[in-house]
């Protein structure tokens, strides 16, 4: 899958397109519910519905371009938001934790919301 990660305002340099994306980081979600027991050992579980900015995207992909690892390490300490495009839509959400391990680079973005609709 590819991903593409972009300044939220003019950067000459701040935008990065990453392929081979690993897919299962972008598809989890999560609705607004928890459980609670109850005195009788049942419980009551409250549901307040989806919202997109619940979700995290955890983008790992192989780290074989130093430029677009590097990029992502600038844009992540410069903005306080990025713009996420992947084929689902476009996301609006706050850097999160970045690491490198061998040949494979890990970022997660918590999404804020959708931009595109």
């Amino acid at each position: 899958m590819n991903v593409s990660i972009s300044a939220p305002v003019f950067d000459l340099n701040g935008s990065v397109w990453l392929s081979n994306v690993e897919a299962d980081g972008l598809m989890a979600f999560e609705r607004r519910n928890n459980r609670i027991p109850t005195l009788d050992g049942g419980a009551v579980i409250p549901d307040f519905g989806y919202s997109v900015a619940d979700r995290t995207f955890n983008i790992i992909w192989p780290a074989n371009s130093e430029a677009a690892v590097q990029t992502i390490i600038r844009l992540a300490k410069t903005y306080s938001r990025l713009i996420v495009s992947t084929k689902e839509g476009c996301f609006l959400g706050a850097p999160g934790q970045f690491s490198v391990s061998g040949d494979e680079a890990q970022f997660q973005i918590l999404i804020q919301k959708r931009i595109d609709q």
